[in-house]
């Protein structure tokens, strides 16, 4: 079950239904439909089912400014379609997997009514370890508090650096109730060849939501453009934040060397990584996403900020460069710094792509060991 629809999911999310196929299950995929979908498709041993989409539905009560009030009719109505279509479809299945906080309370009521064991699947936590640990603004978070102080049967966890085996601890979940899994990458990345591409760019890629943070990239591009006028900044990705970015980069005056690109393909985007100087991450929550990983595998060299967990992959000066969240002048200069001195890039992405090797898996054996959990519980 997946509760986001349009725009919902992740490249993730993709490969953990991968696994489930490569387990020899048949998956049926429950989520929202949205305008370009059908009801009903089958894909091989994989079915997807569309009912309508209350997030949608309940679209309008964004305007509050208060999200509890959308999401909480949301998902509560999320959980009742499920329900109905599960009672109408008389169908029986062995086992449950709830991708997201967001369908805790659809999972509890389908493992139930059919008696099987229930997974949530997360890919990542969606707030702090501090905002986590006590005050009633925690319970805004209703949902994924839901799910860790009553959790399901088994919780396969991301380990994207948003502490997600701390708050775990936090909440009194044994490490025998989840498993934590690093992502992945496609094995076909370290046979791709690498040259920087002139002009040379810091290149960005994320969804354009206000956690991740962009509005950063533009302030270190403003205050570099006097100092590296020839540096570009290419950012990938779209969202509902791309409006008020395009209002700071006219603000900062740096229509030149801000380029939002919009979205793109996987593949295409890896042609971006592969000319790319540098790559540059200021998220909020964590900064361990896939194109970290990725941008790592390549040889690049990341710089960052230090937000939840990253420290534990992004060790300054060794895997990468990594500076406070708001000191934007400190961010800029290790930019410039790099910008400047090809063999300290050369050197720092060596460094990062050997760590990367050994850390990290390829995505067909990462989806092996996740594809081993789904079977111990059928």
């Amino acid at each position: 079950m997946w509760s986001q629809g349009e725009s919902g999911g992740s490249p993730s999310e993709a490969y953990s239904i991968e696994a489930m196929i490569e387990a020899g299950f048949d998956v049926t995929h429950i989520s929202p439909g949205h305008s370009r979908s059908t009801e009903y498709e089958r894909r091989g041993n994989l079915r997807f089912i569309r009912p309508s989409n209350p997030f949608d539905d309940f679209r309008f009560l964004l305007d509050t400014g208060i999200a509890i009030l959308y999401r909480f009719p949301a998902i509560m109505r999320w959980k009742n379609l499920v329900l109905r279509w599960l009672k109408r479809s008389r169908e029986r299945f062995d086992l449950i997997v709830g991708h997201s906080s967001e369908t805790i309370f659809a999972l509890r009521e389908a493992s139930r009514y059919l008696g099987v064991p229930a997974l949530a699947r997360l890919y990542g936590i969606s707030a702090t370890l501090e905002l986590l640990s006590k005050g009633l603004r925690r319970e805004l978070y209703f949902d994924l508090i839901s799910l860790l102080r009553d959790p399901p049967d088994h919780i396969i966890l991301t380990n994207d650096g948003t502490c997600g085996d701390a708050i775990a601890a936090q909440f009194g979940i044994s490490p025998n109730k989840y498993d934590f899994l690093l992502n992945g990458y496609e094995p076909v990345i370290p046979l791709m060849p690498c040259h920087e591409r002139m002009p040379n760019y810091v290149l960005t890629a994320c969804r354009l939501v206000d956690w991740k943070r962009v509005d950063r990239i533009v302030k270190v591009a403003s205050l570099l453009k006097e100092r590296l006028p020839g540096l570009i900044f290419l950012i990938l990705g779209e969202g509902p934040e791309k409006p008020r970015l395009c209002n700071l980069i006219r603000k900062e005056k740096v229509e030149s060397t801000v380029k939002l690109i919009g979205s793109v393909s996987r593949f295409k985007m890896y042609e971006y990584l592969r000319g790319a100087t540098m790559v540059l991450f200021t998220q909020d929550l964590s900064n361990l996403n896939n194109t970290v990983i990725e941008s790592m595998v390549f040889g690049k060299p990341v710089i960052t900020i230090d937000a939840g967990c990253t420290g534990k992959i992004i060790r300054h000066g060794k895997t990468g460069l990594m500076y406070p969240a708001d000191d934007i002048e400190s961010l800029a200069s290790g930019v410039e710094k790099l910008a400047k001195d090809e063999s300290l890039r050369r050197n720092l992405g060596q460094k990062s792509m050997e760590f990367a090797l050994k850390t990290f898996k390829p995505w067909p054996e990462r989806i092996r060991d996740e594809a081993a959990i789904y079977r111990r519980f059928i």
